[in-house]
Order: structure tokens, then sequence, then C-alpha cells
């Protein structure tokens, strides 16, 4: 890497692809499916995406926390997100982030996918703070 791409970056380059996680038959978890301890996410932290399906899928919420598991409880009982599972299911993944990098991320994400749900309280919860945060590009879950 010249200093030069250092610099100013590299524009023929895609963005980093996160790793998202998905279950051991390769599908995204359905988020009211999920139990604790069920996968192991207790103090595991990273970027979190939310989506439905359906006849028009969508975004539904982009955090980021320092425990996973802990965000899975609080987005299950959320009101609004809950109410998605109704298009289609909630499904959701994660990519393991570094603490540093992680609002970025979060305000690059949510920045290209423009999600349904945006609650600053729930993001307070979280710890998560991408207000003014300098995006990140990353490759988005496929």
């Amino acid at each position: 890497m010249s200093i030069l791409s250092y610099l100013f970056g590299e524009s023929d380059q895609p963005p980093p692809d996160p790793v998202w996680q998905r279950d051991p038959a390769m599908k995204y978890y359905r988020l009211l499916s999920m139990r604790p301890g069920r996968p192991n996410l207790t103090g595991r932290s990273g970027v979190f995406v939310l989506f439905h399906r359906g006849v028009r899928p969508g975004w539904v919420y982009v955090g980021a926390t320092a425990d996973l598991a802990g965000a899975v409880e609080r987005v299950q009982a959320h009101h609004e997100i809950s109410e998605y599972e109704r298009r289609g299911g909630v499904f959701m993944t994660w990519s393991y982030i570094r603490a540093d990098k992680r609002d970025g991320v979060v305000a690059y994400l949510r920045r290209q996918m423009k999600p349904e749900v945006e609650d600053p309280a729930l993001d307070e919860a979280l710890g998560c703070g991408p207000m003014g945060a300098a995006p990140i590009a990353v490759q988005l879950p496929a």
C-alpha cells in the first residue's frame, strides 16, 4: 500500500467485507426465534443489522453494541421493531467490529440502507453513537 492510497484511499478497490454471521444452515437468524445463549453472543461486540422479508423487503434497524446478547433482548422487546414480524419475519445478522470503528460503520450502513426504525433512545441504551461519526464504508449483508 502506498502512502497516497493510505491517505486518500483507492477508489477502484471495493470496501472491506465484514463477515456477516449466519446460522449453521447459512441462513440469517430469525430475531424472534433467537434464545439466550443460542448463538452465544454474551459479551461479544459488533455491528448488527435487522431486516424484514416479504412482498416488499426492507432494512429495519442498524446498531452497534458491546454486548450482542443484550442487544438481541432489547430489539426483541422493541415494539416498533417487532411490528415488522408480520411483514415476512424480522431477521438479524451481525459482524464483530472493533469498538473504535463501530460508530463509523453504523453511520455508513444507515446512510446506504435507510432503515425504517430510528430510535435515539435505543441507540443510547446499546451504546451506539453514529451521529457525527465519520462513515466507514463496508459491504452490506447480501
